[in-house]
């Protein structure tokens, strides 16, 4: 199907609307001026009949008119304006020269005082106006009824009809071309901020910009408003896939890193092995996954106990760190619990553990510490540490201190993202140990 332009449309619609209320104007107009003119015929054969009544002069049992009129219409043959004199049984007393072969066939006489005003179609090809006036005159104690009649032809009636008609459309298609012009023009500057629009979401899928401008009318600005949230919305959506499935990348690291130990190193608890890691891998692609469709905000929350989960982890790094024989301290109490998601905790202390036992030198303490405001996960290691001025820098996705190990320098920001939707925060310093020291906070208000 053929598609047609917004301002295409709308001139067809006001096009059509213009029609519409031009032919009815011009009906209105046209009635109004035939109305006027019916009546201008009708005042005109009223004053010719007073002409005739002055004219007229009752001679005893007669009626004596003038044979010629001072209206020379009267007195020439067809002239189109005619005049009759009845009595008042309707018999014709007197004609005027002009009415020598044309009868007035609907005239009837009529009272005294009263008159009438019609139209006769009786006559082949032409009609005729007609007036009548009754009159009665006085001799000799005598009534005598009489009744006036004037006709004329509707010619120059027909005429006038026809040459204001002509008219009439004329200048009113002038105006109609007049409006559609403005009408045009007007809407070319109207839609303009809608061509405008079309033209920088067209850039923006072509990656021209990077939002809708500000410069739209206030009828447009809302929609403009929500169009950049959309956009922004979907690009921070498609970053977050991005981002989350480097996460799923970086934490399925350590689960395939055990079943690669275990595999080389085959044990009798293998079979147990894979089963935990193969259970693991699932929670963690399932979480990621979550996390690339969800916001940052915590939505559900429960009780975790943070022992039972850190001494999982340890478990599975102790494994994969075999070779360092690394000595891991809890302490944590058994009743600690994390108010939030168990894959939260375990993203956040997995990263942390992993990093202790990377650049450790052999030992890793893990402490949960809390009062009513808060609750801190504490991992530290007895490493090189972490330099004051780097501290910052190891947060941000991508970005690595150490670039001699494997890795996609994702682990921290990934820490960092699920802090922040638990409104905590996390600190670096110099640990007793001479490593570094990694302390979350979460306060406990936001349980």
């Amino acid at each position: 199907m053929k598609q047609y332009s917004l301002r295409a449309r709308i001139l067809f619609m006001a096009s059509i609307l213009m029609l519409v209320f031009f032919s009815i104007t011009a009906a209105i107009l046209d009635s109004a001026f035939g109305n006027a003119l019916k009546a201008a015929e009708q005042e005109k054969l009223q004053l010719h009949i007073l002409s005739l009544i002055s004219s007229a002069e009752q001679q005893g049992n007669r009626l004596d008119i003038p044979a010629y009129q001072q209206e020379p219409r009267f007195n020439e043959t067809s002239s189109g304006l005619y005049g009759y004199v009845l009595n008042r049984s309707g018999v014709e007393l007197w004609r005027s020269r002009s009415a020598l072969t044309i009868s007035p066939n609907s005239a009837r006489p009529q009272r005294p005082g009263r008159s009438t005003f019609e139209i006769d179609n009786s006559f082949v090809g032409l009609e005729f106006f007609v007036a009548t006036y009754g009159t009665v005159e006085e001799s000799d104690g005598k009534d005598f009824r009489y009744t006036f009649v004037v006709m004329e032809d509707s010619i120059a009636y027909v005429n006038a009809i026809s040459s204001y008609r002509t008219e009439l459309w004329l200048w009113l298609a002038v105006v109609a071309i007049l409006l559609l012009g403005m009408q045009h023009v007007l809407l070319s500057r109207g839609l303009r901020p809608l061509h405008d629009l079309a033209q920088e979401l067209k850039d923006i899928e072509q990656g021209n910009i990077d939002a809708l401008s500000g410069n739209y009318p206030s009828e447009l600005s809302r929609l403009t408003g929500n169009l950049n949230r959309l956009i922004d919305s979907e690009r921070k959506q498609r970053t977050r896939y991005h981002q989350r499935m480097g996460d799923l990348a970086h934490s399925l690291k350590t689960p395939l890193a055990v079943l690669s130990n275990a595999a080389n190193e085959p044990t009798h608890d293998l079979t147990t092995i894979v089963r935990e890691q193969s259970q693991r891998m699932n929670q963690i692609v399932r979480y990621q996954l979550q996390r690339a469709v969800v916001s940052q905000q915590v939505t559900g929350i429960t009780r975790v106990n943070i022992l039972e989960h850190t001494l999982q982890i340890k478990n599975a790094l102790d494994k994969v760190y075999r070779d360092k024989a690394v000595m891991c301290e809890i302490r944590i109490n058994q009743h600690s619990h994390f108010q939030g998601d168990q894959a939260d905790l375990l993203e956040m202390l997995g990263n942390l553990m992993d990093n202790a036992y990377k650049y450790g030198a052999g030992e890793v303490k893990v402490s949960v510490v809390e009062d009513e405001q808060q609750l801190q996960l504490i991992i530290e290691d007895n490493g090189v540490g972490i330099e004051e001025s780097a501290r910052a820098q190891i947060s941000q996705r991508g970005a690595r201190l150490d670039t001699q190990e494997q890795g996609q320098g994702i682990g921290m920001a990934v820490v960092v993202d699920v802090i922040k939707g638990y409104q905590g925060n996390m600190t670096i310093e110099d640990s007793d140990m001479l490593g570094a020291k990694f302390t979350i906070a979460f306060p406990k208000q936001h349980y």
